[in-house]
């Protein structure tokens, strides 16, 4: 039933040109498992794997010219030792053990950018976090060195010890060794009223290995499985200090400083892929322009990447200009293979594009006609301001024309007032009007 529904599946799928290939690829499996069994399948599908790896490293290799760089550049290449290590995985998981095929699942870290920044958010400041490993470990042997000198008898800690080794040691502790016997199946038990324990820091080895085993895997440190001293011994205050030290620098402080390191790599490393998702969602990858130079404008943002600089045409024409015969170049070919073959950029359209061109020459134009009509209105203003300054002039010397005139006549009349009447030929009256 699960077969022919997901075979259904895959044949809606393939109307739909999406994801019909992986229902059928599912629906075989499962098909193959209930004819051929579980184990038959796996190596069918094993050798599926390993004939599709080798024809897929093939491949690479031809296309990147691994081998005609030399061994050194074969040894430096990540990309080809990891495929190479792919292959030789499969193979021991087909002729081996089956057991190597689990570890062709870490091939998804390698697939998906998430779970590889993960792992790169470790390895990206790897020498900041050794170097504080480092310095944990170097707080360990101190904390050692002060329990195996003062703390001795504090490391003594509960054991679980297996039938075998709790049996010989029955006579050497005051504990009772039972012996159940079921189905002709006999376990020596050890029984003890208390439980059993052990010291561990007997040698400074040992104290090592204590304080760093359980010191750093509990929450509060070394100080929750040793010994629960009493308030009366001598040595309690020393054992306070000692767990609070080792709790509040090893656990809170260092152990915190290399998680700290981890989670600030890995959000720098997510800012970066939001970063570069959003440049590619924003900015044409052959030009460079960014989305908001199209607003307004006769072609949109979509319409440019998609028809005037797709990113898969130019991909093509790459294609092209490689196979294509020498002889059979044309000049703009010529010049880009040219180009390519120096590793040369410059012939991709750089923070420029045809529409925008055309768009900012009618734009030009545009601009040329209003600067023209308001020159010609500034025109207009200025010969109307010109005759009425020419007018107000030729108002004002009218003006300063009759004041003058005015001023002629005052003057002949103040004088013809002032002077005496001999001086008028005789005895005249003078009338003033």
């Amino acid at each position: 039933m699960l077969f022919w529904i997901l075979t259904g599946l895959s044949v809606l799928g393939l109307f739909s040109q999406r994801y019909g290939l992986q229902p059928l690829t599912v629906a075989l499996i499962l098909r193959s498992i209930y004819h051929f069994g579980i184990g038959n399948t796996l190596i069918l599908l094993g050798s599926l794997n390993l004939i599709n790896k080798v024809v897929f490293v093939v491949s690479f290799v031809g296309n990147n010219g691994t081998f005609i760089m030399g061994y050194k550049a074969m040894v430096m290449d990540v990309e080809f030792l990891y495929h190479l290590a792919y292959v030789l995985t499969s193979t021991l998981g087909l002729f081996v053990h089956e057991l190597f095929y689990s570890i062709l699942l870490f091939d998804l870290i390698y697939r998906e950018e998430t779970l590889f920044n993960v792992i790169k958010s470790v390895t990206r400041n790897g020498r900041s976090i050794l170097l504080t490993a480092l310095l944990a470990l170097i707080l360990v042997y101190l904390f050692s060195i002060v329990g195996f000198l003062c703390l001795k008898e504090d490391f003594i800690m509960e054991v679980d010890p297996l039938a075998q080794i709790a049996a010989v040691t029955c006579g050497l502790t005051h504990s009772t060794a039972v012996t159940l016997c079921k189905h002709l199946v006999c376990v020596c038990v050890c029984v003890s009223e208390a439980p059993d324990t052990e010291r561990a820091c007997d040698t400074l080895l040992m104290c090592i290995v204590t304080v760093l085993n359980h010191g750093l895997r509990n929450g509060g440190g070394v100080g929750d499985v040793l010994r629960k001293p009493s308030k009366n011994e001598p040595l309690f205050p020393a054992r306070v200090v000692y767990d609070l030290l080792f709790y509040f620098i090893v656990i809170i402080i260092v152990l915190n400083l290399i998680f700290g390191v981890i989670i600030d790599t890995f959000a720098d490393l997510r800012s970066e892929k939001q970063k570069k998702e959003e440049i590619l969602k924003t900015t044409c990858f052959i030009c460079g322009l960014e989305r908001d130079k199209f607003d307004n404008k006769t072609v949109s943002f979509e319409e440019h990447i998609k028809l005037e600089h797709n990113i898969w045409n130019y991909l093509y024409f790459i294609v092209l200009v490689r196979e294509k015969n020498k002889t059979d170049y044309t000049g703009p070919e010529s010049y880009v293979a040219h180009m390519i073959k120096n590793n040369n950029l410059d012939w991709f359209p750089r923070m420029q594009a045809m529409s925008l061109v055309v768009t900012d020459g009618d734009g030009e134009q545009n601009e040329m006609r209003m600067l023209q009509d308001k020159l010609a209105s500034t025109m207009k203003v200025v010969t109307t301001l010109t005759t009425q300054l020419t007018e107000l002039k030729e108002q004002m010397t009218e003006q300063r024309k009759r004041r003058q005139r005015m001023g002629f006549v005052d003057v002949q009349a103040g004088a013809s007032t002032a002077m005496p009447p001999s001086a008028a030929g005789g005895n005249h009256q003078i009338y003033k009007t």
